[in-house]
């Protein structure tokens, strides 16, 4: 026995199985996948450490309020546990998810209207020069009128009504939106454009198997975007002079010069939209984008 033979384990190693070959021609190594197994835990260590960072915020926030409380006088900043006392009493009441849902269905209804028209408005416009030379101007225009401008012209126009909410919420973000999905069309792969001219792909099946999936991440970020603003927007015209919604509250609220009241239809507010984010939009995310692999080792 040689010097070599004598050094080498006679089974297999702690990465390596053996696969035997059933023509009995020999045995050969099998690598362990253990780099998964690693990685688990390590997502569950990362997940864990993100929450708790969202939570330390959100307690840091709740801090900075509480020592501004001390400082200013209650009609002014008061104090944290009452304003959230206010909020429960708000919820036991059940005027929150009547006034929400009215601003709920005006946010849904006029940012579905504004998403009908720019998506396609976009593609076409990040696809078709003449398109983009075309609609650049009105688009380019109507990003740089304020929303209070569209929302005070749309009550003008069709009076205190749904639609005016409707509309006033559906042309500020339009332009927004359009924006978005236009630079982003712009920006996809060329390549996957010419094997798709290459392979005489139909221009639906350019959309929908070509463009469409690399606009994914361009679509959810044009969501965010429009829904914080549309958020915004709808509580402008509630204030206008309607008679429900979170607006309507808030006016009221301020009206009577109740800090408190103010304050916790605004914390309210900002939770559903919270819920929305994460909840959502998030989970929407998460599973439209699942196909897509993570390149995250520069982030540190």
């Amino acid at each position: 026995m040689s010097p070599l033979d004598s050094t080498t384990p006679a089974g297999p190693t702690r990465q390596e199985d053996v696969i035997t070959d059933p023509s009995g021609a020999g045995s050969l190594p099998r690598p362990i996948e253990i780099g998964s197994r690693r990685g688990q835990p390590a997502a569950g260590r990362q997940a864990l450490q993100d929450i708790a960072l969202r939570i330390a915020s959100i307690v840091a926030l709740l801090f900075i309020w509480w020592l501004l409380s001390l400082i200013f006088p209650p009609t002014l900043i008061p104090k944290p546990w009452e304003t959230f006392a206010e909020v429960g009493a708000i919820i036991g009441a059940g005027d929150l998810f009547f006034e929400m849902g009215n601003t709920l269905r005006r946010v849904g209804v006029g940012f579905g209207l504004a998403m009908a028209v720019s998506i396609p408005l976009g593609i076409f416009m990040g696809t078709m020069r003449s398109l983009e030379s075309f609609f650049e101007p009105p688009v380019v225009l109507g990003l740089t009128m304020p929303g209070l401008i569209w929302a005070v012209l749309a009550i003008m126009f069709f009076g205190l009504t749904e639609t005016s909410a409707y509309a006033a919420v559906a042309i500020t973000i339009m332009p927004m939106l359009t924006i978005s999905l236009w630079q982003g069309t712009k920006s996809i792969d060329k390549d996957l454009i010419d094997m798709s001219k290459v392979f005489h792909a139909s221009p639906w099946s350019k959309v929908v198997d070509v463009i469409m999936p690399q606009l994914i991440s361009h679509i959810l970020a044009a969501i965010r975007y429009g829904l914080g603003l549309a958020w915004k927007v709808v509580v402008v015209v509630e204030m206008f002079g309607f008679s429900n919604g979170v607006g309507y509250r808030v006016v009221r609220g301020f009206n009577t010069f109740s800090m408190k009241t103010v304050l916790a239809w605004t914390i309210t507010f900002l939770v559903v939209m919270i819920v929305i984010e994460f909840g959502m939009i998030g989970w929407l995310e998460r599973t439209v984008t699942r196909w897509r692999p993570r390149v995250e080792a520069w982030r540190r």
